[in-house]
């Protein structure tokens, strides 16, 4: 039976020798987990696989945002028993914005595009044949705000996404209230804006996933406290908001803070996570993909869940919690999609997401 390779992107408050991206490896059943090695780099909040696992791409949130490639370290077929060492690192490069959060190969892994939270634009990076990634070849700045003052004075785009036909770039913004739609022109390494698709005010739209029909989009609100359904517009890039499904009832702005979002492979379950309750939300898709049923909670066994992520046979669900300080393990029911706590659990500083192989 085959492990699971896991990168865990972490929050390390800045440069830290034994703090970074983490290395770890998984049971295929869920019942063990354990980290192999650690590769130093400051607040690597988000972190990025290439589709050959050669490479691996990680921002790093801080004030002055940078980008990383990595090679990774393979283990020979003579040397199976031993465990990997740190990553080497190939190129550093700026994002030339505040915090950035989030990243995403794109164009057939030609450039990685990076969400810079804080300040609201998009960093444009090629990627070389050799799988290093090049300096910023376009700073893309978002504009627009929300009600909240606090969280939507100004723009702060919190993901990019690549369409299932990979002819447009979607990026997530949740000081606008909205998803804005990119054609990359991959020789010039830039973005042309053709959409931007707007929620309702104070949505604060975080993260989305595709249902696996290419038509629908569930994109997460973490500040409407909901998931929004909407229809996707191949030609154009554009969503629409067919419905909105609760996330948490009596969500508290400042307390509650919905998160993660990811769908299963079949298309029959949604699961979202929510911090402050730390818990997940299981959605039936079975009966109308347009109006997911929530049919479960389950706690996280950890806290603050930053993110979430399925494993590639999708018979495991991961849970980073940032403020619990682990990674926790649960078994998908295959019927019910219902996901049971396996007792693995991964001790991480401030895990912030999970990339799996």
């Amino acid at each position: 039976m085959n492990a699971i390779q896991l990168t865990i992107g972490t929050y390390t408050q800045g440069p830290d020798p034994v703090r970074g991206i983490v290395h770890a490896e998984a049971a295929a059943d869920g019942s063990s987990i354990e980290a192999l090695a650690v590769t130093p780099f400051a607040d690597p909040s988000w972190v990025v696989r290439s589709p050959d696992g050669r490479r691996v791409y990680a921002v790093s949130e801080g004030a002055q945002g940078q980008v990383g490639a990595f090679a990774t370290v393979t283990v020979s077929e003579e040397a199976s028993t031993a465990a990997p060492g740190p990553m080497a690192l190939l190129a550093m490069h700026p994002t030339g914005g505040t915090e950035p959060c989030h990243g995403s190969l794109v164009g057939y892994g030609t450039h990685l595009v990076v969400a810079n939270y804080l300040t609201g634009s998009l960093s444009v990076h090629p990627v070389g044949v050799d799988g290093t990634v090049g300096p910023q070849s376009q700073l893309v700045q978002h504009t627009g705000t929300g009600p909240d003052p606090d969280r939507q004075a100004g723009p702060h785009a919190h993901m990019v996404a690549e369409d299932p036909a990979g002819r447009y770039v979607l990026a997530v913004d949740l000081g606008a209230d909205s998803i804005f739609g990119y054609e990359l022109d991959a020789q010039a390494g830039r973005l042309n804006q053709v959409a931007q698709s707007r929620f309702r005010p104070g949505f604060g739209p975080r993260h989305l996933v595709f249902h696996p029909n290419g038509v629908l989009v569930y994109v997460i609100g973490e500040l409407g406290f909901a998931v929004a359904v909407c229809s996707y517009d191949a030609e154009s890039s554009e969503l629409a908001v067919l419905g909105e499904v609760p996330v948490l009832d009596d969500g508290v702005p400042g307390v509650d803070f919905p998160s993660g979002i990811r769908i299963s492979r079949d298309g029959r379950f949604l699961y979202t996570a929510n911090r402050g309750r730390d818990q997940l939300c299981v959605f039936s898709l079975a009966a109308d993909p347009t109006k997911p049923e929530l049919v479960a909670t389950v706690p996280t066994g950890g806290s603050w869940p930053r993110d979430i992520n399925l494993s590639p046979d999708g018979s495991l669900l991961l849970s980073a919690n940032q403020r619990g300080d682990c990674v926790t393990v649960f078994r998908l029911d295959p019927e019910t999609g219902v996901p049971q706590p396996t007792g693995a659990r991964l001790e991480v500083p401030a895990p912030t997401c999970v990339v799996m192989a």
